[in-house]
This record gives structure tokens, sequence and C-alpha cells, in this order.
């Protein structure tokens, strides 16, 4: 199978001086540092390699709350990280499960309740009919020119308005948008197709036989039928 991201190094674009030298991004070396040897399954040094040898170190988002303690056994392994880092410290339990924390020097994060509510998906593209009663964030911001010219260089990390014109997925319109009128509509439908008589019989005295012309039974049941047969 040919490695795609080879021939990719052998392009460029006009946009890539613009992103180096007025918005410095790139100018990180961090991924030199991991080995790409173990990136591609090939490094033999393994403890002995004076890289990284870390898969997802662009995810490692949190502090090692093991680590912090010196209990972590994982080393360079550990999907966490291993670095003191004020504004990437795990979230304190306490403060998100009772709101507050009695700990003065506490080490880890505290946030505000509201920052966790998602956004609204139908506000974003722009309109929501529960308005300011609906249990998502309404997000105001001022749309992104870069990206509607084509590309924006800050991707998510932009603080203007990138427009999402995509329909939100089914999971999506049922949190917190239910269409009960929907719902309501094709629950009535079924009952108009299945009728008002709903796992009801009739009674065997309203049964006739079509072949003796007695009640009582079902013409598969008729003791005079059977008898009739020998």
């Amino acid at each position: 199978m040919p490695d795609f991201h080879v021939f990719a190094n052998n392009y460029s674009f006009d946009f890539e001086d613009y992103i180096r030298t007025e918005l410095g991004l790139g100018a990180n070396n961090e991924s030199d540092q991991i080995c790409q040897d173990f990136l591609r399954g090939t490094c033999t040094k393994g403890p002995k390699c004076e890289f990284k040898h870390t898969t997802n170190f662009r995810e490692k988002a949190v502090v090692c709350k093991h680590w912090l303690r010196g209990l972590c056994k994982k080393g360079d392994q550990c999907e966490f990280l291993h670095e003191f880092n004020m504004r990437k410290m795990p979230e304190c339990w306490f403060y998100s499960r009772y709101g507050e924390c009695s700990n003065e020097d506490c080490m880890y994060l505290h946030i505000d309740p509201e920052s966790k509510i998602k956004e609204c998906a139908w506000y974003a593209r722009g309109f929501c009919k529960h308005g300011p009663h609906c249990r998502h964030k309404h997000v105001r911001k001022v749309v992104c020119q870069l990206y509607l010219s084509g590309f924006c260089p800050k991707g998510l990390e932009c603080p203007n308005g990138h427009p999402k014109y995509e329909l939100p997925t089914a999971q999506r319109e049922h949190d917190g948008h239910e269409e009960e009128g929907l719902h309501k509509n094709l629950n009535e439908n079924d009952e108009q197709r299945t009728g008002s008589h709903h796992n009801t019989f009739r009674s065997l005295s309203e049964v006739t036989c079509f072949k003796c012309g007695e009640k009582g039974h079902f013409a598969n049941r008729c003791p005079k039928g059977q008898g009739n047969r020998y």
C-alpha cells in the first residue's frame, strides 16, 4: 500500500508562510521529540530510545493524577501528561460533585458547571424553537471572514464563529429537541390502522360453523364434520 503522506510533503500552499510567520503556528518542535519509528511500529530500542514513545501526545490534555503522587507505573506509555501544568490539571471531584471545595490549596481545576453545557446545534444553524427555554447553550459569535472565504488557519481555536450548515443528527435532534407533535401523530395513526379493538376475540356463542350450521364452535373443530370423513 503506498505511503500517501510521503507524496503530500512535495506539495505546498500559498497560506503556509502566513501561518508560520503571522500566526506563529508550527514553531513548536514537540513532534520532533516523538520517536517516528515507534509511531510506525519499527522501533527496536524500547525504553533505551532517546525519543518519546507515545501515540497520542497531542491528545494528552490532562495531567496524570497518579504521576502527581509518584504512583504512575506506565511511564511514557501513559495516556495522560507527566508534567506539572496548572492549566491541564484534572477536574476537582468535590467541586464537580457538590459545587464547592473546602481545600484552599486545591491543585485541581474548579470548572464552572455552566461551561459544561453543550452548544445548541439548532441555534448554531440559525434558529432554535425553544428560545431562552432551551437547555443547551445559545452562543453568539461574529462570523469568521477567513472561514467564509474558504479556510481559517486557527480551526477550532478561532474565537469567531464558523457557520455549520449540516443538519443535526437524529440523536442530537432528540437531545432536548424532541418532536413531541410528530410522535403524537404517529401514535394516533397506529391506533387508527389497528382500530379500537386491541387483543379482543369473539365469543364462541357468536360463532356459527359453516359445516353443520350450529353455533358454539369453529368449522375446523366441528365434531360432525370429523365424523363424516370416516
